[in-house]
């Protein structure tokens, strides 16, 4: 095996390593006990985070096994940027650098999230790394006490990366949910929960209780996991729903939409009865007399685009897929 590793690698972390690291970092020099410590200070510790509170620049895989370093070429996927090996037993944490980070606390950007869930979830799985690692702490490419190399300057896309991989059946879902799959769960969760519930809350300054109430929610379902995410990811998922259910899901735009869906129910109503008098012959499905599946939804898609629902979300309360939805709204304009 040949296999080029840059001999810049102080150099390397210098310019891509320290300065993208969070400004005050967790570390520690023994697990299971953390400290928040500025970087000049954490730099100096064996384990540290390397990923920004809610942001993700590095995916890191925890392999507890002899020749852990070589795992991703044995795999065939692509040349990590560093491997940090333990030299008392072999095993080691292998990372990649994403050329575009992306936030992870973001409702309205649930698509980069999910698709590096499924990514992540498909390497763990390849590599035969640990699931239950919580990503929070790396070994500290800088510290004496870990073997390390330099593979690769390359930052990845996320694509360049799902082009190694299948992603069928990944993330997993519920309990078993993973790494940045647990993101992804509490948000499908939370928000279609806030989305109904908020309403028991309109009342005179009603934020500071829904806020309360979205983050007990968050932390419930949190701890179901296995391996439940860190307070404070608790904390930024929890804020992102609140805020944006309390931006979109108000008491004037509920009436707004009740009028909207009353007007749209009339108009299907009258549609209704000219495919029941038969002036309108294409329209009737197949069980012979129900309506169809447009005029019955309709009313419920212009409803929830007028309370703020992107296409998919729309797609995925109703069960109707995102193609059909779009070509419904383009019919209707």
């Amino acid at each position: 095996m040949n296999i080029k590793h840059s001999n810049r690698f102080k150099l390397d972390l210098e310019d891509l390593f320290i300065n993208t690291l969070p400004y005050k970092p967790y570390c520690t020099d023994e697990l299971g006990v953390t400290y928040i410590r500025p970087r000049k200070n954490a730099i100096k510790r064996k384990y540290i985070q390397i990923n920004r509170p809610k942001m993700v620049m590095y995916l890191i895989f925890d392999i507890d096994r002899n020749g852990a370093v070589y795992a991703w070429y044995d795999k065939n996927l692509p040349a990590p940027y560093w491997t940090s090996k333990n030299p008392e037993n072999g095993h080691a944490h292998i990372v990649y650098r994403l050329k575009i980070p992306f936030c992870t606390s973001d409702i309205a950007n649930l698509k980069p999230i999910q698709y590096a869930a499924a990514i992540q979830s498909s390497m763990i799985e390849r590599l035969g790394a640990d699931r239950g690692y919580a990503g929070l702490l790396t070994k500290n490419p800088k510290h004496p006490h870990w073997q390390n190399k330099v593979w690769t300057e390359y930052e990845y896309t996320l694509d360049e990366l799902a082009d190694y991989l299948d992603l069928r059946g990944h993330p997993l879902r519920g309990h078993q949910a993973i790494g940045l799959g647990r993101n992804c769960d509490l948000f499908e969760n939370v928000r279609k929960w806030a989305y109904k519930t908020i309403r028991e809350y309109w009342e005179p300054n009603y934020k500071r209780s829904w806020n309360e109430a979205v983050y007990v929610e968050v932390e419930s379902l949190n701890s179901q996991f296995t391996v439940p995410l860190p307070v404070s990811e608790v904390k930024a998922i929890a804020k992102s729903i609140a805020n944006w259910t309390y931006r979109y899901f108000t008491p004037e735009k509920f009436r707004e939409s009740q009028a909207i869906k009353g007007r749209k129910g009339g108009l299907a109503g009258s549609i209704e009865n000219k495919v029941k008098a038969g002036a309108l012959g294409g329209v009737m499905s197949k069980g012979g007399g129900r309506k169809s599946q447009k005029i019955e939804l309709l009313p419920r898609v212009l409803q929830m685009l007028e309370l703020g629902y992107n296409q998919a979300a729309i797609a995925d309360d109703l069960g109707v897929n995102q193609a059909t939805i779009s070509r419904w709204i383009k019919s209707n304009s």
